[in-house]
């Protein structure tokens, strides 16, 4: 899969015209959009061998949805309730859809967010202003966690995630939508950036990475 004419733009979103953030019209796709590249991603997987993609729970309804998200006071991105309507996480440690990124389980998700939240209140960082623009948010939920977990952040209608990192919170990388982000690690495989061993699990080659070779403008696209 090629990928010629995006351009990633800091703080914003990857859209076809330098410059240029994209509208939400522009971002939102429908559920069966967002649905149908999981779908084919993860079947391109187990194609592959892959052996975490087996480990996917089965999906939520949108009544579930809807109580966990009250629960916890939140109204999710149209993006986020297609995707945990696709599969509730996986097992834990999985890795099931990209190295190094564990797909959580909605409660799971929703609580790492209100705690993390609530770190930052119980350190006194909240109410810095300073501190502001990075620290961590109940709003934060992670669709893929880590070190540094890529997050809906459901102040917003958005259907985008973006990496949220200590240094910079959500200001220094790269936004994407669902499916911008599928095409991305399609483009991985492609290019040998990312494969699946004998044994079905992932091994990365970070030199074959965009922005490996200098452009900063891609650098962070599969993070």
């Amino acid at each position: 899969m090629m990928i010629t004419s995006t351009v990633a733009r800091r703080a914003g979103v990857v859209t076809d015209e330098p410059g240029r953030a994209a509208t939400l019209k522009e971002m939102t796709m429908s559920a069966t959009e967002v649905t149908h590249v999981l779908e084919q991603w993860a079947q391109r997987l187990r194609d592959l061998g892959a052996r975490g993609v087996g480990q996917l729970r089965a999906g939520l309804s949108s009544d579930q949805i809807d109580a966990l998200s009250a629960q916890y006071d939140l109204t999710l991105p149209e993006d986020a309730r297609a995707i945990w309507a696709w599969h509730d996480g996986e097992d834990t440690g999985a890795q099931s859809l990209a190295p190094y990124r564990e797909f959580p389980p909605l409660r799971d998700a929703l609580e790492y967010a209100r705690t993390c939240a609530q770190n930052a209140i119980d350190w006194g960082a909240a109410d810095d202003e300073e501190l502001a623009a990075i620290i961590y948010r109940r709003e934060f939920v992670p669709f893929l966690g880590y070190q540094h977990p890529l997050v809906f952040d459901c102040r917003t209608p958005a259907p985008t995630t973006t990496m949220w990192t200590p240094d910079g919170g959500l200001e220094e990388t790269i936004s994407m939508t669902t499916v911008e982000r599928v095409r991305w690690w399609h483009w991985a495989l492609d290019h040998g950036a990312w494969s699946i061993t004998a044994d079905g699990t992932w091994a990365v080659d970070f030199s074959r990475y965009p922005g490996a070779k200098g452009d900063l403008s891609v650098r962070d696209v599969l993070s």
